[in-house]
């Protein structure tokens, strides 16, 4: 090793370049290993975390394939199933925080609403106090609240006696009966206090698919095990809760949606959405590592090979082959821990960026740091680069003879063939693994434009969005919340700088507000018999439609807030069309229909243009929008509590923020704003894994073109130093220097299209895997692909180039004379 470093020391232009390249291919390895390993590898943070199961749904006759539990089922499971020990529903929700004093801010939180049943599930203690008690669990129990350790820190001063203490949520003092250690971060890292969810186990009604749930399986029960003790219990729900809704019976649920329970090992469940894209991400990064190691092979080969006759010197001296080989795995072994040291570094500084950026929605992703498993698995990577970088010199030097090292590596020699193939092979490789990852971020890219040029049917330009949640202790009843909302929008509107203003209980394209709902139609004898299909409806007032600039394309809006009926109702176009087959709305327009099959009729008035709801790449979806108003009939009360204030503004939008705080402060100086966003922020948000990929495949694919255009020109700028003395000959026999520089050209060239010929036969491999990625673009277009490859042909011909061009300039008498 001591040889090796010495070595190393006379060559530092070599030491430099092969280090900082496989800085960069062990750094990109490491921040990415952080990644999966803290979100997908790492276990949860609960007890015994591989019992813990996600309880769904699927529900194919209403093609719903992860949908949620009802309170009915949930209680059903508890009660009769034999494979768990403990059964929990909990849902992602805010509150209103503020103190009665009105001392601080008041400030919209994060919370978690859950069973009594679910931390004790979860296997995790309270730091201070305790959980929900059974009577605390149920509807209209003791009004109390388990708060986080950093609230309990923050709002309390970590004050160990908080226990009994009282904080108004909602306008309502709770009582902190317990605090939750920092690693419990459920249902995600936001979550600041757990209120209870009061379900009603004597309820008359099962209710719909609105819990999510988790299970504790029993010691050595499997999850398919359990999967059928479900599926065998499930039944039984008819015994337990007949009805699912007033007038829907649980038999007519079980026979035409015909739901199966579907357990997923919590980890797997929670991190499903993002395993893929980051499996995808972590696959770049190892090609990334293949390529900085191609490139260093290569560096040690070229080097090998300028040193052919130090090294048949010292074999002739006595040194014996292993002897030679150990002293390139030294250098290699020195280099590669050099650069895993700096590796560790960019890791480091990689994914605190990261965690501090919080892209794309990445679920653990506060979990997630450099830790002893990082620094192991650096190591391990250092040692395989290590014995890579240095196998292939060290085997082709083994295999060769003194006799034919001492010819090959003299001054007077030119390069043996056997080392023009293994540099060609080595190019060759880093350009096909290039076109690999150049590809597939040229496919994102045209999914990403794609998307952009869908029209979402709605204009978010120059739109600004706040969320706002009056609570119940103060705004009871529809009218309070009717009034209030009729306000704020009449005073939002005569500030300046303000075109139109309105409401609505859901956004295009947000979780927020999602309900989806059975729409029946009047005069289909069917709907008693069958579950109608799923619409999402959402409450709006007259001003959303104009706002959003979604057209009125058959009948009318909604009247003034205040003086709205509460029995109308505008649906999309794709509702017209699934139900009366008329795209331009007119047929709809005067019909009838209900949510229930023993609800109250509703009027449609008006159908309005079709918008992207969920997704940019979903079809448009079918939507029932109702109007904010006072009704007559609590039982099916259509006035909406969270609703989004959506501003357009002839202006930026954030220009307006301060002035509509204003004016909520001078309604109800207690209610926080939210989610204060321009609307293009939230178009943003909907391609944010998308951009995420792309972002890191982008940059992935910069790398590798980057390292096999160095690799390609080092080879050639090699050959036309070792070929100076030919080269020479045929300038002097007469050839023309273009043709000469065309020659070495050529060369690189063809080892450029032999490496896009593997790299497009490795691709056609891989592209399956980008397939649930894509939209509008098919795995093999042809044009990507088109593109990829001619990207590699001109940045080849010009890293052929610059040697070849130098080759063209040898002077046939300076050739001569070195010999």
């Amino acid at each position: 090793m001591r040889h090796a470093w010495r070595s190393l020391r006379r060559t530092p232009a070599f030491a430099i370049t092969a280090t900082l390249t496989l800085v960069i291919g062990i750094g990109a390895c490491a921040a990415i290993f952080t990644v999966v390993n803290g979100v997908l590898l790492a276990p949860l943070p609960y007890g015994n975390p591989d019992r813990l199961v996600g309880a769904w749904h699927d529900l194919p006759g209403v093609s719903m394939h992860k949908a949620q539990q009802t309170s009915g089922m949930y209680f059903t499971y508890k009660r009769l199933a034999q494979s768990i020990e403990n059964i929990g529903l909990y849902q992602n929700g805010a509150v209103n925080v503020s103190d009665a004093g009105r001392t601080t801010e008041p400030q919209r939180v994060s919370a978690g609403f859950i069973t009594g049943s679910l931390i004790p599930t979860l296997q995790v203690p309270p730091l201070l106090g305790r959980t929900f008690t059974v009577a605390e669990d149920l509807p209209n129990g003791p009004t109390v609240v388990i708060i986080s350790e950093a609230l309990w820190r923050s709002r309390f001063g970590g004050d160990p006696a908080v226990i009994g203490r009282t904080i108004d949520i909602g306008a309502r003092a709770r009582e902190i009966v317990g605090v939750m250690p920092a690693r419990f971060r459920f249902p995600d890292a936001t979550t600041q206090l757990w209120l209870p969810l009061g379900l009603d186990p004597a309820a008359q009604y099962s209710g719909g698919f609105n819990y999510n749930g988790i299970a504790r399986l029993k010691p050595g029960v499997s999850v398919d095990a359990a999967q059928r003790d479900f599926a065998t219990v499930l039944p039984r729900v008819v015994d337990l809760f007949p009805n699912l809704a007033p007038g829907v019976p649980m038999t007519m649920l079980l026979e035409q949606v015909k739901p199966k329970p579907v357990l997923i090992p919590l980890r797997e469940d929670m991190t499903s959405s993002i395993a893929r894209t980051l499996w995808i991400v972590a696959a770049a990064a190892g090609l990334v590592l293949l390529v900085a190691c191609a490139n260093v092979a290569n560096l040690i080969l070229v080097r090998a090979d300028g040193r052919q006759r130090e090294l048949a010197v010292r074999e002739a001296l006595g040194a014996g082959r292993g002897r030679v080989m150990a002293h390139f795995l030294g250098e290699a072994a020195i280099v590669a821990t050099l650069a895993a040291l700096g590796g560790l570094a960019v890791a480091w500084g990689a994914v605190r960026a990261l965690v501090a950026s919080s892209p794309a929605d990445i679920p653990r992703l506060t979990e997630v740091g450099v830790n002893v498993w990082t620094i192991l698995f650096t190591l391990v990577v250092a040692a395989f680069v290590a014995v890579v970088c240095s196998v292939v010199p060290a085997l082709r030097i083994g295999r060769s003879k003194l006799s034919v090292a001492l010819r090959e590596g003299g001054r007077s020699g030119t390069a043996g063939k056997a080392q023009h193939r293994l540099r060609g092979t080595m190019v060759a490789l880093q350009i096909a693994l290039a076109l690999v990852v150049l590809a597939g971020s040229g496919l994102l890219l045209r999914t990403f434009q794609q998307l952009h040029a869908v029209r979402p049917g709605f204009d978010a330009t120059n739109v600004a969005t706040f969320w706002i949640s009056p609570p119940q202790a103060r705004y009871a009843g529809d009218s309070a919340l009717v009034r209030f909302y009729s306000r704020l929008t009449s005073d939002v509107a005569e500030l300046p700088g303000v075109q139109s203003v309105g409401v609505s209980s859901r956004l295009p394209l947000l979780e927020n507000g999602m309900n989806q709902n059975p729409f029946y139609v009047e005069g289909d004898v069917s709907a008693m018999t069958k579950v109608p299909p799923l619409q999402i409806y959402a409450t709006v007032d007259d001003g959303y439609f104009p706002t959003m600039r979604i057209p009125l394309i058959a009948g009318r809006n909604f009247g003034r807030m205040d003086a709205m009926h509460g029995r109308e109702a505008i649906i999309s176009q794709a509702t017209a069309v699934q139900f009366w087959k008329d795209s331009t709305g007119r047929s709809a327009v005067g019909k009838r229909f209900r949510s229930l099959p023993s609800g109250p009729y509703v009027t449609i008035v008006g159908v309005v243009g079709n918008t992207r709801d969920t997704t940019l790449a979903a079809p448009p979806s079918q939507a029932v929008y109702f109007p904010q108003s006072v009704t007559d009939d609590t039982l099916y009360s259509q006035a909406e509590r969270t609703m989004a204030l959506v501003v357009k503004t002839t202006g930026e939008p954030a220009a307006i923020t301060a002035a509509v705080q204003r004016v909520v402060r001078q309604l109800d100086p207690t209610l926080p704003m939210f989610d204060v966003k321009p609307m293009t922020a939230v178009l943003s948000a909907s391609t944010a894994r998308l951009s995420f990929t792309i972002i890191i495949l982008g940059a992935a694919a910069g790398v590798t073109l980057l390292l096999g255009a160095i690799g390609l020109y080092g080879v050639m700028a090699y050959l036309v130093t070792l070929r100076t003395r030919e080269l020479g000959l045929r300038i002097a026999l007469g050839a023309e220097p273009r043709a000469v520089a065309m020659m070495m050209t050529n060369q690189g060239l063809v080892l450029t299209a032999i490496g896009i010929g593997a790299g497009l036969a490795l691709f056609a491999m891989v592209a399956r895997f980008l397939r649930s990625f894509l939209f509008g673009v098919a795995p093999g277009d042809p044009l990507t692909l088109a593109a990829a490859a001619l990207t590699l042909v001109v940045i080849a011909t010009l890293a052929s180039w610059l040697p070849a061009r130098r080759a063209a300039m040898v002077d046939p008498a300076d050739a001569l004379r070195a010999e």
